[in-house]
């Protein structure tokens, strides 16, 4: 187990990455995950990525003192970083991070929250708050032998919504939603999509390789720039996913 991020020597399968705020029972779900990892076949790896943003000092020796020495054949890793960006900046610093490092997967990324059943679709994607279930759910997903991917990215354990553009333009929103510019930013040109659809909580499962190969370092380096700049908010961000871990524009 680690508690920061590094390269490997070898590229990984499949990774977990968990955006971890004050939400209770991380520690049992991520343990519960990593068990599974551990009883799969040896020429199969799988790399977990924790990153805290909440105000527990203790956090980390919380989650490592109930994975244990058990789990020390499975790679943890746990990072803390600022609380700004909400899963937004945490999905494009482990994917920054992990282009820099050229240790990206070569299989799948799965982007989890630190709650998933909060953001499940109902009711709650057939698993309730069954670890056993939800770790060979998602185990399935990640390994060597699942089923190819319907779609990249796909919406992990949660439901589609579709935000008409137009309509979108005269709504309200806590947070402000420029998105037709932020669009114009992030992909170099005008938005033509009728309607904006993202995946409610932001939970994806991902294609490593393409993730890796679609779009070079310096545009992931500048989205991510841009967020914790302000110039985006994770809000728009949420909206533009599936073009941002997919295919583009």
């Amino acid at each position: 187990m680690k508690d920061m991020l590094s390269s490997s020597s070898s590229r990984s399968v499949s990774d977990v990455v968990v955006a971890w705020y004050n939400e209770p029972g991380v520690e049992r779900w991520v343990t519960a995950l990593a068990f599974a990892f551990s009883e799969r076949p040896a020429g199969e790896r799988y790399r977990i990525f924790v990153f805290h943003k909440g105000t527990a000092e203790d956090a980390k020796h919380r989650l490592f003192d109930v994975l244990g020495t058990k789990c020390s054949d499975v790679d943890v890793f746990f990072e803390h970083l600022d609380n700004v960006g909400r899963e937004a900046d945490t999905w494009l610093h482990y994917t920054v991070a992990r282009l820099r490092a050229g240790d990206m997967p070569v299989n799948r990324v799965a982007f989890l929250q630190g709650d998933p059943w909060d953001h499940f679709g109902t009711p709650h994607g057939g698993m309730e708050r069954n670890l056993d279930v939800f770790s060979s759910k998602l185990v399935a997903l990640l390994a060597p032998t699942a089923h190819p991917m319907a779609s990249n990215p796909e919406p992990l354990f949660c439901n589609l919504m579709s935000e008409s553009r137009v309509m979108r333009r005269g709504l309200s929103h806590p947070q402000r939603l420029d998105l037709e510019r932020v669009w114009v930013e992030a992909f170099g040109c005008e938005c033509k999509v009728d309607s904006y659809v993202f995946a409610a909580g932001a939970q994806y499962l991902v294609d490593a390789v393409r993730l890796s190969q679609e779009k070079p370092l310096s545009w992931w380096t500048s989205l991510h720039h841009k967020l914790r700049a302000d110039e985006f908010n994770a809000w728009e961000i949420e909206r533009f996913w599936l073009h941002i871990f997919g295919d583009g524009v």
